[in-house]
């Protein structure tokens, strides 16, 4: 016959403490899951500096490329060009690329310490639900009885504490649960940072620079060039009215009368097609349309802004509570324990325990609306001091 045990805080300590041993002696916190870094995240680095180089190269505006050619019988050639230009269009382009490029890297960081943190929430869960099932199991032991229902709670919580500690694993969250959830700051960011006020203000500006490029179309075409050439070789410089350009070509061998030489080109061009000119009125369209909805683009992302905010402070203070009544219930539990009251404390214990369960279910959806109001303001995770 067997007989009932009664399992005290103590020995189930050392049976946890034997199952947590195969996931690593360091107890894991929330803190931890600021260290986990994506898959993806040094190719999302590089993707950034490679936008960076080609907003600095529009910046700059210089280009050009050397040639050299080598035919038959050893006759060769050389080339060679600089030039420098202006074009705010692409210099937008590019900007809005490296703006996005960052802005991947932050989401996808921010996106990996949710994850690791709703990992880390599903441990502190389960690591509860695993102790309140042994108690209740051991509890009907000890009385006697053989509770099937309570035998299968136990074998169902200790396979989801398994997995628990297998997801929390891979983003670097090792051993039991430590510590209880944390709260996080909600930073204020100006609204010119939002990321929906930015692309509607991209939108617009390149709707204007659209304008202005069809109608450049209807402009006369002015180009002025000057060089002097010579047996060796030939050295010319030209600029084009189409926009602020400079082009340095020197070129070798060639022929030349050793003079100076120089002229202008000016050039109109009239469409005779009546799309050229539907263009025109499509582009106007489009901006104005583009400037109505940027004149609503304050209220609407500031509206946008303050609902997500408001969700997740309304999520703290529900998070905040439960943090409250745990404590509560731990101080009343050391209380009986210092007291020698082992029926109340075994009470306590258990209300501890549930208590635990539904704060990882309150954390859980708390991170979810912190998270949605941090990519939508684009800004990082940042503990609260105290953070519990």
């Amino acid at each position: 016959m067997r007989h009932p045990i009664r399992l005290t805080g103590l020995a189930l300590a050392c049976v946890l403490a034997a199952a947590f041993a195969l996931g690593g002696a360091r107890a894991a916190t929330p803190e931890d899951a600021f260290g986990y870094r994506p898959p993806d995240h040094d190719l999302l680095v590089e993707q950034a500096v490679l936008a960076r180089i080609d907003y600095v190269a529009a910046q700059v505006g210089v280009s050009g490329q050397l040639k050299a050619k080598v035919q038959q019988g050893g006759v060769y050639s050389a080339s060679g060009s600089l030039g420098w230009s202006y074009a705010p269009e692409q210099l937008l382009s590019r900007r809005q690329a490296l703006e996005n490029a960052e802005r991947a890297v932050r989401r996808s960081l921010r996106r990996g310490v949710f994850d690791a943190l709703v990992a880390y929430a599903e441990l502190y869960k389960s690591h509860a639900r695993l102790q309140l099932s042994e108690r209740l199991r051991q509890r009907a032991r000890a009385a006697g009885k053989e509770d099937p229902r309570a035998e299968i709670d136990y074998e169902e919580a200790r396979a989801q504490f398994e997995l628990a500690q297998q997801e929390a694993a891979a983003y670097g969250l090792q051993g039991p649960p430590a510590a209880a959830p944390v709260l996080f700051r909600l930073p204020e960011v100006p609204l010119e940072d939002v990321p929906d006020y930015r692309r509607d203000l991209y939108a617009l500006q390149r709707a204007r620079y659209k304008l202005r490029r069809i109608w450049a179309g209807f402009a006369p075409d002015l180009s002025v060039w000057a060089g002097v050439g010579h047996d060796g070789g030939r050295f010319q410089v030209s600029a084009s009215s189409r926009g602020p350009s400079t082009q340095l070509v020197v070129k070798t061998p060639g022929t030349g009368t050793g003079s100076w030489e120089y002229g202008f080109e000016l050039g109109l061009t009239v469409p005779l097609d009546a799309t050229a000119y539907t263009a025109v009125r499509r582009a106007q369209l489009e901006l104005q349309q583009r400037r109505e909805r940027f004149a609503q683009a304050r209220a609407r992302v500031e509206t946008k802004r303050q609902r997500y905010r408001q969700t997740a402070e309304f999520a703290e203070r529900r998070v905040r509570l439960a943090l409250e009544e745990l404590r509560g219930v731990e101080e009343k539990l050391a209380a009986a324990r210092s007291g020698a009251d082992e029926a109340a404390a075994e009470e306590l214990e258990l209300q501890r325990l549930e208590l635990r369960m539904r704060l990882a279910d309150l954390w859980t959806g708390y991170l979810r609306k912190v998270y949605n109001y941090l990519d939508y303001v684009d800004a990082g995770w940042e503990l609260q001091r105290p953070a519990r």
